[in-house]
């Protein structure tokens, strides 16, 4: 039972592998070029090897042997050159082909997928682990063929000489295959370990390097010093195993070697003593047979790092096999101008149900609210309407249409999202607002916009304008500058729906109502829908929707929800039924 699972895992694992090099598309015509030349210079090398051995036993013709051998010597040398840069330019672009088709697919991955994995170990996936694949494929995999002919040509060749030398060869080389395997095994596991510490360590390193501020502010450098060491210390005890390992080897090996050379000279000793092989032949014999222990031993070992680098290609695979966000399905948005109604919805995270057969309207054109008690599903409930999440059960449409027959990429053209995070990117003010845009709107278009939302004389004020860098994540930009850019770049988007998620948490005042009044005007006629936490963003609603325990409590204007609602008027500091 437990043998056919583990059949069943190793057979999976290999069907994922060649599944997953057919959607990378390799250098085909480099790595035809590559393996006809390593074809060419085993020609050559069998050649090279026969002239040689004439003239370690003697024979010294000018034409029939030193000028050959010169030749071939010049010629192997040329060929391996030029195998050698076809390898390399074949490597570099299947870690390229490879890196490309691992990063498409994330981006495309749904974002249950980033929740339920670390997302800074994808650094590790996309560098490490492809490069181990990479490798794989030419020290492995292409090597196959080259190997298997290489071989059949020399055992062909002391075939010629004598067909019952090459049985003793076949019988002996066998030695170097079983004690790779064995190691093998062994690799395979640290080699796994080692990736998967180093990922941690990465990422780990990685989230403390962009929470430098909490750590400063919370005193908390010794401490995350002494973590950083832990996880430092479990990499380097997983390199320190595999280094025994691969000290194992060494000795092993040489016994191997060593042994296989004594009964390769004993063989070739007893045939030239029978006169089944001349002094050139037997030469020429025991030539053949080291390099075919070498090229045996040079794959066996590149087997030993398949073992290892197999965990590279659980993991990678594993990435290919999840299941993409299916951008173009459906037909496209069009224009978004009706209500939004969300009929019976159901979403859980995990097992926490969180809307069990939820129903709310909200109504076009105008500026709806949605408050309601940390942990009630707001931010949710935007993400659902950006299609973020699927649903478990129910619809949500747009002017009685179901949003989920319109295909993701449109409809999100269609909808701009400001985020809690206000997110930017490294790089300049106007790639940063005009990321994402099917446009480039002109200098004027970019002035209006930013004058609206209150940042247009921060932008001046800059000596590059808006080709001002901003640092990493937007480093150099305070938390409010962060968020007027943020809506000033959905603001460009010229969306049907704009979804706003705390976009003006990090404003003062002043500010907060400069954004509210750009958002009243840039977006007059078309839906607006965001999270209030405050009364004074509240003032900006046409519409309120609360939200409690996964279900709307209240619903309608303000006044209407002030009397519906005691959650609601206690945000507005208002005691009983009074309206405001």
């Amino acid at each position: 039972m437990e043998q056919n699972a583990l059949f069943r895992k190793r057979y999976g694992s290999f069907r994922r592998f060649f599944a997953m090099l057919g959607k990378a598309r390799l250098p085909y015509l480099w790595i035809v070029g590559y393996l006809a030349v390593s074809a060419l210079i085993a020609n050559v090398s069998v050649s090279t090897t026969e002239y040689s051995a004439a003239l370690f036993a003697g024979q010294v013709g000018l034409f029939a042997v030193v000028l050959p051998y010169l030749f071939f010597t010049l010629l192997s040398l040329v060929i391996g050159s030029i195998s050698s840069l076809t390898s390399n330019l074949c490597l570099a672009r299947i870690d390229r082909n490879l890196r490309r088709m691992v990063w498409k697919k994330v981006v495309h991955l749904p974002l249950q997928f980033y929740e339920a994995n670390n997302p800074k170990e994808l650094l590790s996936r996309i560098t490490t682990d492809v490069t181990s694949i990479s490798t794989l494929i030419m020290q492995v995999l292409l090597p196959v063929f080259t190997t298997a002919y290489s071989s059949l040509l020399m055992l062909g060749r002391v075939s010629s000489y004598d067909q019952r030398l090459m049985w003793a060869l076949v019988i002996v080389l066998p030695v170097n295959i079983l004690i790779s395997f064995v190691l093998g095994r062994m690799r395979f596991g640290v080699a796994d370990l080692i990736n998967r510490r180093n990922a941690q360590l990465t990422a780990a390193i990685a989230e403390r390097a962009n929470n430098m501020l909490l750590i400063k502010s919370m005193g908390t450098e010794e401490k995350e010093a002494v973590a950083g060491e832990a996880r430092m210390k479990a990499s380097y005890q997983a390199e320190v195993t595999d280094l025994w390992v691969r000290g194992l080897a060494l000795p092993i090996n040489a016994i191997a070697s060593a042994l296989q050379s004594v009964a390769i000279i004993l063989a070739g000793r007893a045939f030239y003593s029978a006169g089944a092989l001349d002094l050139t032949q037997w030469i020429a014999y025991y030539g053949f047979a080291i390099q075919l222990t070498n090229i045996l031993s040079n794959y066996c070992n590149s087997w030993s790092n398949f073992k290892g680098a197999q965990g590279s290609v659980d993991r990678v695979s594993q990435i290919m096999d999840e299941r993409e966000e299916p951008l173009d399905e459906g037909c496209a948005a069009e224009v978004l101008r009706g209500n939004i109604s969300l009929r019976d919805v159901c979403f859980s995270y995990g097992d926490t149900a969180l809307f069990t057969g939820l129903n709310a309207e909200i109504p076009a054109g105008k500026i709806t609210a949605i408050v309601g008690p940390s942990g009630s599903g707001k931010t949710t409930l935007l993400n659902l309407i950006d299609r973020l999440y699927p649903l478990a059960k129910g619809t949500i449409a747009v002017d009685g249409r179901d949003i989920a027959g319109i295909s993701l990429h449109s409809f999100r053209q269609a909808v701009g999202y400001v985020t809690q995070e206000s997110v930017m990117y490294s790089g300049t003010i106007r790639q940063n607002l005009l990321y994402g845009l099917d446009r480039t709107p002109d200098d004027q278009e970019l002035d209006r916009v930013c004058e609206a939302v209150g940042i247009l004389d921060f932008v001046r004020e800059q000596p590059e304008g808006y080709d001002t860098p901003v640092g990493e994540a937007g480093a150099s930009l305070s938390g409010g500058q962060r968020q007027r850019f943020s809506v000033a770049r959905a603001l460009l988007q010229k969306s049907d729906i704009l979804l706003l998620d705390e976009a003006t948490a990090a404003m003062d005042i002043s500010g907060k109502d400069c954004v509210w009044k750009s958002i009243r005007t840039l977006m007059a006629g078309k839906t607006v829908v965001y999270v209030a936490h405050d009364a004074q963003t509240l003032q900006n609603a046409d519409w309120i929707l609360v939200l409690e325990h996964g279900t709307v409590t209240a619903a309608g204007d303000r006044q209407t929800v002030l009397q519906q609602s005691a959650f609601c008027r206690e945000m507005m500091d208002l005691k009983g039924g009074a309206s405001a």
